[in-house]
């Protein structure tokens, strides 16, 4: 008889089987029940399909179909499915895979399948499910997967990426290399609908063979599937790609992929927000500066960011000499602390950039502002002696909240900690770590610990912020460094009178300006708040013949008054050109006719009311510079 395997469970239970029983086997000793709710389980911290063989003593841990790891297998085994339902369309499937809710497969056919064809893939993928006959799952030494797919070279490139062997998936006359678990029971992934076919890229690079992509939503039940479909037709009235081109704020071409060109209104967007952190910034006393766009690639080197980056740099040859656009602002910041001495009393030093930077993302990643090439970061760099990290990360946070409170938006902030490939001294992460959980704790900060996820140079707070759809955005963050100065060897001179390096607290509010811009579209719906709109008023001639000069004159007085004013001196009708204004989102609409002139007012109606209310022009004003002045009602 041979021996029994030990398993462990979390709660330290101990379970005997015979070697060889399957994962599924094992969830059905501790009950059946509890079976049917398994969809995948944790082998000693690594993840494996319930067909799994125990052959020796091991911890496991169960997923159900509802946890996360559940859910992606859910969404895992749908990619597979949708691969085998269009092999049946003459295509050779490439890959497949989980991208949050959404799972996805890429292949290249003979003939483009057409929207269409979902449809009839649907109904494939329905009759696989409803059959629920298992897919096996083989593992294959390299050697004799390569032979396997020799007539996939998207297949044999996976396999290449393997060291020994591959698993391969097999369901009928299909089959295709895994790389995760898959569910066992087919009945469970039906609360499934396909949502797009498009076209891509063989692993996403625009220089890559085309292809196309067929992705859908996936959950553990019905009602689950029905909510997000309903949030997702929701959002589509939000999306700021959408509505960046019906407010005329940005566009995208295909001479600068993934770099927004920016029409009037969405510069204007743009300077509003960079104006008003400035202000907050001057009565921080930070000082603003300027670096350049390009930089010798021996700066990047020195300062670490070479190894981290260098595969999303951009770079360019002058005089036999390699440049590189620079992916963020820190060591130019450096270079200008470089360049004065200091002593302690000078610190803490506050530095600021709104800085463009390139980073070169793959083409099949890019989402409108939210995942873009170039954008502008309102980055600073605070240089501190130890003694001031505290207050001043504590200053930090308290300007991230004025900012994120203008807005209306809730946050919650999430400690990183030090990753695998630091940079630096373990001492020095535990301290810096340490100053962060301090300032946290000791002014009741409530946060989460995000283990490893720091920057390689240091830990970090970030901060993220919940929009009026629900979700969650990463954008302010605060991290502290020791490795910059010590790189670029920055001094001051302390009370000793002898050089002592400064600490570096890097600092982002709101992280791409441009991603915010994003945000604040879909959170907002389009209808920005009135300092941020573009057009903030749109004035209307009753007849535009005969009050002209009136809504000129208003005009004038509007935009002395600092507003941004424009004129509809169409020949459409009112109706028509109220409902205009609407559709633009502009904040606030002014009627002129025979009694305004006459009495020096103004028909207001205000964006998403239906009623007009006569005013005074000179008390509309002061009304508008009260709603206009943000600042003054930050917290």
């Amino acid at each position: 008889m041979e021996q029994q395997v030990i398993v462990t469970l979390p709660d330290q239970r101990k379970l005997e089987v015979e070697p060889n029983t399957t994962l599924y086997q094992v969830a059905q000793k501790i009950g059946s029940s509890f079976a049917k709710k398994a969809a995948m389980a944790s082998v000693n911290g690594e993840l494996h399909g319930l067909n799994t063989q125990i052959e020796k003593d091991c911890q496991v841990e169960f997923f159900t179909y509802e946890d996360k790891e559940g859910l992606e297998a859910i969404r895992y085994t749908l990619g597979f499915l949708v691969g085998e339902a269009a092999s049946k369309h003459e295509v050779e499937v490439a890959d497949f895979g989980v991208n949050k809710e959404q799972f996805y497969c890429d292949f290249k056919a003979a003939n483009n399948l057409k929207a269409a064809d979902l449809e009839v893939i649907t109904k494939s993928l329905n009759k696989m499910i409803s059959a629920n006959h298992p897919i096996e799952v083989r593992e294959y030494p390299k050697l004799e997967a390569l032979d396997l797919f020799k007539d996939n070279p998207f297949m044999q490139h996976h396999i290449e990426q393997a060291e020994s062997s591959v698993s391969v998936a097999v369901h009928g006359d299909y089959k295709a290399v895994i790389d995760q678990p898959l569910v066992t029971n087919l009945s469970k992934v039906k609360n499934f609908k396909l949502q797009s076919i498009s076209a891509t890229n063989w692993l996403r690079d625009v220089n890559n063979e085309s292809l196309q992509r067929i992705a859908g939503f996936a959950f553990a039940d019905a009602k689950a599937l029905e909510d997000h479909l309903a949030f997702i037709e929701k959002y589509e009235q939000v999306n700021h790609r959408r509505l960046g081109k019906e407010l005329d704020i940005f566009s995208f071409s295909e001479y600068a992929p993934g770099m927004p060109f920016y029409a009037h209104n969405g510069q204007v967007i743009r300077l509003e927000l960079q104006n008003m952190l400035r202000q907050l910034q001057f009565e921080s006393d930070y000082e603003e500066v300027y670096t350049p766009f390009i930089m010798d690639e021996t700066l990047w080197k020195n300062s670490g960011h070479w190894d981290h980056y260098k595969e999303n740099m951009y770079f360019t040859e002058v005089d036999e000499q390699t440049y590189a656009l620079k992916p963020m602002n820190c060591p130019g910041h450096m270079l200008i602390y470089k360049n004065h001495l200091h002593s302690y009393r000078d610190l803490p030093i506050r530095m600021a950039e709104f800085g463009q930077v390139h980073r070169h993302e793959l083409s099949g990643s890019l989402n409108g502002l939210f995942r873009v090439r170039t954008f502008n970061q309102d980055d600073a760099h605070i240089f501190v002696r130890r003694d001031q990290i505290e207050s001043e990360i504590l200053e930090v946070l308290g300007l991230i909240h004025k900012v994120y409170s203008v807005f209306g938006f809730d946050y919650s902030i999430e400690l990183s900690t030090r990753p695998d490939d630091f940079m630096g001294e373990i001492e020095l992460w535990d301290f810096a770590e340490q100053s962060l959980e301090n300032v946290l704790n000791q002014h009741g900060f409530d946060y989460t610990v995000n283990e490893k996820d720091g920057a390689f140079y240091g830990p970090k707070i970030d901060i993220h912020i919940k929009d009026a759809l629900g979700r969650s955005h990463q954008c302010g963050t605060v991290q502290l460094d020791f490795q910059m100065p010590e790189k670029f060897d920055l001094t001051f001179v302390n009370q000793e009178g002898e050089k002592e390096r400064p600490v570096v607290i890097h600092r982002a509010i709101y992280g791409s300006s441009d991603r915010f811009i994003g945000i604040l579209l879909e959170h907002f719906g389009g209808n920005l708040p009135l300092w941020l709109a573009p057009v903030q008023l749109e004035v209307i001639p009753v007849n535009a013949d005969l009050h002209l000069d009136a809504v000129k004159d208003l005009k004038r007085r509007l935009k002395k008054e600092g507003f941004r004013v424009e004129l509809d001196l169409s020949d459409e009708k009112m109706g028509y050109k109220i409902r205009q204004a609407h559709l633009k989102k502009v904040p606030y609409t002014l009627v002129v006719g025979d009694n305004e002139v006459e009495n020096g007012t103004v028909a207001v109606r205000k964006r998403g009311e239906s009623e007009e209310h006569s005013v005074n022009v000179e008390d509309f004003v002061k009304q508008l510079k009260e709603e206009a002045d943000v600042l003054s009602k930050v917290e």
